[in-house]
Parts: C-alpha cells; sequence; structure tokens
C-alpha cells in the first residue's frame, strides 16, 4: 500500500507535468547539452570550487537523480561536520550560532508527507519569494523542507532556497541507516551571477494533489518540479519549463566541493556525450567543456566530508 500511493501520486505528477510542457511521451525527443566546467582547486573543504553550468536554448524539460553511493554499505562511520582545516576563513556562527534553532512551521501534511518552512536571522539574498500551498502563504521563508513519512518515522529528503533558487535532494537511507547526508546543490532556470551564482524567483506555489512546485521566475516564465523517486536508495525529480528564455543563461547549475577523492562532496563526472553512447568519466575539476545527453557528479571513494550524500545526475534532456 506504501508503494502503491506514492505510484498514484507519481502518476499524476507525469500527467501535469506533460500538460505543462504540452508533449506526449512519444513526441518528446532526447537531446544533448552543452556543459560548461567552471570549477578550480582548492584545498578547502568547506568552499564550493566545482561549478558546472548547463546551457541549451531547446531544452524544455529534464531529470535529476539523488542516489546514494554505490559504497554506501561499506560506511561506518558517517561523517558529515565542516572541516576548517584547510581553510582561509573559519565557522563564522561562533558559539551562540551553533546552537540557535530557527523558528520551523509546517505548511502542509497529510499520512504521507510533510511539507515545512524555516525562517533564519538574515540571507544573502534578502527578496521576498512568497510561497503559497492551498490557501496559505508565507512571504518571508528561507528554507523549505519536503519530509517522507516512513515506518521508522519522517525523513527529510528534499530542499530549496526561495531566495537564491538552491536545491539539494537525497534518497532515503539503507534500512541500517536513519538518514543519509545532503552533498551537492543544484540549481535550474536563469542562471545569473552575483557574489555566486542564483536564480531569481518571484513565486512559489506547492500542489499536495501531484507533490509538484510551481516556480515562477523573475526574469519571465515558469517551471514545475514534480517528484517522480523516492525511494530506498534513489530519489528524483523532473523539471519542465514553460515561456522561460534560455537563449543567454544557463537553464542548470551544481555547485559542490572537491579536495581529493576521499575529501569532496562529488569527486567523478560521468558524461554520455550523445543519447545511447558510452559514457566516458573524469576527475571533476579536469574535465573540459562538451555535450552530455546526460551527465553524473559521483564518487566511488568513501569521503570524509558527507560520506553517504548522494550523487547528483541530469539526464533525459528533452526538446521544445
Amino acid at each position: 500500500m506504501f508503494l502503491d500511493r506514492f505510484g498514484a501520486r507519481a502518476a499524476l505528477a507525469a500527467t501535469a507535468l506533460l500538460a505543462t510542457i504540452g508533449l506526449a511521451p512519444a513526441v518528446a525527443e532526447p537531446i544533448a547539452v552543452d556543459v560548461h566546467n567552471k570549477s578550480y582547486v582548492t584545498k578547502c573543504a568547506e568552499e564550493d570550487n566545482v561549478y558546472y553550468t548547463l546551457t541549451s536554448p531547446k531544452v524544455a524539460a529534464f531529470t535529476i537523480t539523488a542516489e546514494t553511493p554505490a559504497y554506501v554499505d561499506t560506511i561506518v562511520r558517517d561523517r558529515h561536520a565542516p572541516d576548517f582545516s584547510g581553510c582561509t576563513f573559519g565557522h563564522s556562527g561562533g558559539a551562540d550560532g551553533a546552537h540557535y534553532t530557527p523558528p520551523t512551521a509546517v505548511l502542509w501534511e497529510d499520512d504521507e508527507y510533510v511539507l515545512k518552512g524555516v525562517v533564519y536571522p538574515d540571507f544573502w539574498r534578502p527578496t521576498v519569494v512568497p510561497v503559497t500551498v492551498g490557501k496559505l502563504t508565507q512571504n518571508f521563508l528561507h528554507l523549505v523542507q519536503l519530509w517522507r513519512k516512513t515506518p521508522a518515522g519522517p525523513v527529510e529528503f528534499l530542499v530549496f532556497y526561495p531566495q537564491d533558487g538552491y536545491w539539494r535532494l537525497k534518497a532515503l537511507p539503507p534500512f541500517r541507516m536513519r538518514e543519509v547526508a545532503y552533498g551537492s546543490s543544484f540549481l535550474f532556470g536563469p542562471v545569473e551571477e552575483s557574489t555566486r551564482p542564483f536564480v531569481a524567483y518571484k513565486a512559489v506555489s506547492f500542489d499536495p494533489e501531484t507533490v509538484t512546485f510551481t516556480i515562477d521566475f523573475a526574469k519571465g516564465g515558469k517551471a514545475t518540479v514534480a517528484l517522480k523517486t523516492i525511494d530506498v536508495g534513489k530519489a528524483a525529480v523532473d523539471v519542465a519549463f514553460d515561456g522561460v528564455d534560455l537563449s543567454k543563461l544557463p537553464f542548470a547549475a551544481l555547485r559542490s566541493m572537491y579536495v581529493a577523492p576521499g575529501n569532496a562532496d562529488t569527486a567523478e563526472i560521468v558524461v554520455r556525450p550523445t543519447p545511447g553512447a558510452a559514457p566516458t568519466s573524469s576527475v571533476v575539476v579536469d574535465w573540459k567543456d562538451g555535450k552530455a545527453a546526460d551527465v553524473a557528479f559521483t564518487r566511488t571513494v568513501p569521503s570524509t566530508h558527507n560520506t553517504s550524500a548522494p550523487d547528483i545526475g541530469f539526464r533525459a534532456f528533452r526538446d521544445r
């Protein structure tokens, strides 16, 4: 029954997604997109030195996956504490910041999911982005969290920041673990750059029936983010654009960190250059720009930083 109920929701989400982009499954054509590597080398494990952008004026939809790393069964200690040993800066929160508990409110809940909103004292982009769930609208949320109810208790698996457009996704944990860590962040929509990359949102709404977010962009157009899969070891969302001008700016980006293979939130990039082609892999900071029909950011060596964080994939790019 647990999976049957989710299957019904997934079917509704898929129907909503196809209606949004105006395509039937047989019509959407797979395409390759341009992938640009803007990463650089660092010794600091708390610096997002891995930065990739994806560009294509034709992309209409794609899928983002989060898969628990293949070595998860070998994890004895899941390390996720900050490591400032190689950094020129330290933790800015101080002793008081370490114990600060931000106000959190339940925005919506049913027998399968919980949606929460979190407010912090400040944020680097102090913009107002209304988040609407049914008749409830909140104007000052800094973080939105989606939780899945499981027999072991609720598990948070999807978060995003409405003010700068950063998202994180992870799978449900293996049965021997209470949770797994987040790692790499991703963005979608017209990706701009300031002190850090961002996507400017105008408004966000959530449809509980289909477990789908609708994002209205400040630059025009919108995207739907429909939950496709949430299970042990794998999670996925489908992103579809409607009326978004992607001719001049990237449509997606990944932010992460890499110091060494054993100290990284992502260490390798795996690229399939065209649909059906064999994939190739490279160290994430060394790969040169190229085409990709799908691209994943993975780890094969257990990391001392966010050990259980997922591999993130951008897949199934579809034409307009």
